[in-house]
C-alpha cells in the first residue's frame, strides 16, 4: 500500500537507503535526510493546481514536503530514531554531512545515515537552473574515526576559485569519496567552497 503511494522520487530516496540499512534490519539508524528540491515534480503539479483553482489532494501535499521520504523510511522500518531532513539550496548535501557529524561529535549517535536526492527540474521551472540537472541519490553510513584509520574531513574554503564546477556538490562529493581523493567541492551560486580532504 504504501509503495502505491509513492513517487518516483520517493522509491529513489528509500531504495538509495536500503542500499546501506537493509530493510527490517535490527540497525536503528538515526537519519538526515536533504534535498536540493525535494519532490518538486510534486509540488509543480500542486502549484498548478492551486493556479487553476482546482482542489488539493491531502495526500497529495503530504507526500510533497521536503521530510516525506524521512517519514515514510521511518514507518516502514518502526524506525523512532531522530531523522531530520535538510533544504539549503546548493549546499543541501554539505549540510546534512555537518548535521550527522555534529550529532556524531555529540556522542548522541555512533553511527549516522546520510541520505541525498535530486530530481530534474520540472520543464517549467528549468531556465533557473544554475548546475547540471541530473537525477540521482546517494547515501552513506556515516560515524567518527577510530585511532588512526583513514577517513575524510570537510572544511570551508572562501577563497574564490578561477571557474566554479557546473556538478552538483553532493555528485563531486560522491565522486571524491568513491576515489579516496581529496577535492575542491566548488559551485557557481556559492561565494565559498568546501574542500574535502582524505587523510590515509
Amino acid at each position: 500500500m504504501q509503495r502505491r503511494r509513492m513517487t518516483h522520487f520517493t522509491k529513489m530516496v528509500l531504495h538509495s537507503a536500503y542500499q546501506v540499512t537493509p530493510q527490517h534490519s535490527n540497525d536503528k539508524l538515526a537519519a538526515v535526510f536533504s534535498s536540493r528540491h525535494g519532490d518538486f515534480h510534486k509540488t509543480a503539479n500542486l502549484l498548478i493546481d492551486i493556479v487553476n483553482k482546482e482542489a488539493l489532494s491531502p495526500t497529495g501535499f503530504g507526500l510533497s514536503v521536503h521530510n516525506a521520504a524521512a517519514g515514510l523510511f521511518s514507518i516502514i522500518n518502526n524506525n523512532n530514531s531522530a531523522m531530520n531532513a535538510i533544504a539549503a539550496g546548493a549546499e543541501s548535501f554539505i549540510y546534512a554531512l555537518i548535521d550527522a557529524c555534529a550529532r556524531l561529535c555529540d556522542g548522541n549517535e555512533t553511527m549516522m545515515l546520510v541520505v541525498h536526492s535530486d530530481e530534474v527540474l520540472p520543464d517549467i521551472y528549468s531556465q533557473f537552473a544554475d548546475e547540471q540537472q541530473l537525477t540521482h541519490a546517494m547515501a552513506l553510513r556515516v560515524r567518527l574515526p577510530a585511532g588512526d584509520e583513514p577517513h575524510f574531513s570537510l572544511a570551508k574554503v572562501l577563497t574564490p576559485v578561477a571557474q566554479a564546477s557546473d556538478l552538483p556538490l553532493s555528485l563531486q562529493c560522491a565522486r571524491a569519496l568513491h576515489n579516496k581523493s581529496s577535492c575542491l567541492l566548488t559551485h557557481a551560486a556559492l561565494l565559498n567552497h568546501w574542500q574535502l580532504t582524505y587523510h590515509d
